[in-house]
């Protein structure tokens, strides 16, 4: 299910991969590992509320390989063990990418890019409106800055930040 949002675009949305990379304390052209940025979240400023925790493959439903949610304080990020260790392990770029969306879902909400609840159940939501395209592309731009990696190709993004075929193919269209 998605949500609508406030719009955006791909311009500012690097923007604040930018800013995100900057509150990390990481430059441009350094690769991000989710799994230690899961670790150091709590101790950058902003970002205190932020815990995870590893369940087991069945705790979560087939299909949802992590989530996010927020809670009384603060947000809890819950990751399949599996989605975790082939992260943990760099041997799955799509893994890596799960693990960085669902830090993303906190950081977009901290940038006020919160479900607009509408009485009109059956409307098409455009992409720049919907909540999940802004995250998982906020996650692309924070794995794959644009301005280093503008001319690279899908093996030399996947080799350079240990994203995905799915995720380097994207980033190639825009």
């Amino acid at each position: 299910m998605d949500y609508e949002t406030k719009a955006t675009n791909r311009k500012e949305l690097r923007l604040y991969a930018k800013l995100f990379r900057s509150i990390c304390g990481l430059s441009s052209n350094e690769c991000i590992d989710p799994v230690t940025l899961l670790d150091r979240l709590p101790d950058l400023e902003g970002f205190e509320d932020v815990r995870y925790e590893i369940v087991y493959g069945n705790e979560l439903p087939k299909n949802v390989p992590a989530q996010c949610t927020l809670t009384e304080d603060g947000y809890m990020i819950q990751i399949k063990d599996t989605v975790y260790m082939g992260a943990y392990e760099k041997k799955t770029g799509g893994h890596r990418m799960h693990i960085m969306h669902e830090i993303m879902h906190t950081f977009a909400d901290k940038l006020g890019f919160k479900p607009i609840f509408s009485r009109q159940l059956t409307k098409e939501i455009p992409p720049f409106r919907r909540l999940e395209w802004v995250v998982m592309a906020l996650a692309g731009e924070v794995m794959m800055p644009y301005e280093v990696t503008t001319g690279m190709t899908g093996k030399e993004l996947k080799d350079a930040y240990g994203v995905s075929d799915a995720a380097a193919k994207k980033r190639l269209t825009y």
